[in-house]
């Protein structure tokens, strides 16, 4: 069975990078004299294939990424909307503390909180939960949160200009690559790639959502056969978010590079002492 071809989410033909609205040498002059208070990345070479071991970073790479936005924000409270799965959150937690703000979470309702989202409440931020018909829904509540709250919102998947800033500059340090893999939801990191590394073959493993006009890029995408909340059948080599980065690796192949944003996150609260379901409206 060739499992490329089990469609479980569409991908838009469109190969516009919405995000190429500066080039790699203006991204870079956006970030001006910041730097990093993270490592520079591991790289490994694993089964021929070349790994950017974010996973390394307890909260995995997208606390690199967002830093300087979460430096940037002059208000004190931070607010963003945490998806049953999901890193960008994880990782503002540590940046909200790293910078002195406060971080509010709106999370989807449930039966029972997910580990990632109880992972959040256990680092101490503010969570509200709701009953939505579509994520959408919830972003524009939390939106209109914020600015009632006179709180900063930023979207789903860190999508700012300095977010993809700072991937192009801990890119450019990586000598490019013939070709990148990574797991494809939002688009931010792998359009930041293409961004940094023009001349690499794009690849990507959409595992989360349908890819939009302007979220593809040049990139080739592949729609993972296994629905989101599952765990995949081929694990690599190293520590990885086994429901998400951990998808990919089953489709790269010797001399490629492989992005890996995070290993698996585990909350020590007890789940159930969570009420994370709630009624309509």
């Amino acid at each position: 069975m060739d499992r490329s071809r089990i469609q479980k989410f569409s991908i838009t033909a469109s190969s516009i990078n919405k995000d190429a609205v500066y080039s790699k040498e203006e991204y870079l002059d956006l970030l001006g004299n910041f730097e990093s208070s993270f490592d520079e990345p591991v790289i490994e070479v694993h089964e021929g294939r070349i790994v950017v071991r974010e996973d390394l970073i307890e909260v995995g790479s997208k606390a690199r990424m967002g830093e300087a936005l979460v430096k940037s924000i002059k208000s004190d409270t931070i607010v963003y909307v945490q998806p049953r799965f999901g890193f960008a959150g994880i990782s503002l937690t540590k940046l909200c503390k790293l910078y002195g703000k406060k971080l509010v979470l709106f999370m989807p309702s449930s039966k029972e909180v997910s580990e990632h989202q109880a992972y959040c409440i256990e680092k101490g931020c503010e969570y509200h939960f709701y009953r939505i018909a579509a994520m959408p829904n919830l972003n524009i509540i939390a939106k209109k949160w914020a600015l009632e709250n006179g709180a900063y919102f930023i979207p789903l998947g860190l999508k700012h200009e300095l977010v993809t800033a700072s991937i192009i500059k801990v890119a450019s340090k990586i000598i490019e690559p013939p070709a990148f893999w990574t797991a494809f939801s939002t688009g931010v990191l792998n359009r930041a790639l293409q961004i940094a590394w023009p001349n690499a073959q794009a690849n990507g493993v959409a595992v989360s959502r349908n890819v939009q006009d302007g979220e593809r890029g040049r990139a080739n995408i592949i729609s993972h056969y296994r629905d989101f909340s599952q765990d995949s059948l081929i694990q690599p080599p190293f520590p990885s978010a086994s429901n998400y980065d951990a998808k990919v690796w089953e489709y790269t192949k010797p001399g490629d590079l492989f992005w890996n944003v995070a290993g698996n996150i585990k909350s020590t609260i007890i789940k159930s002492t969570i009420k994370s379901e709630r009624k309509w409206n």
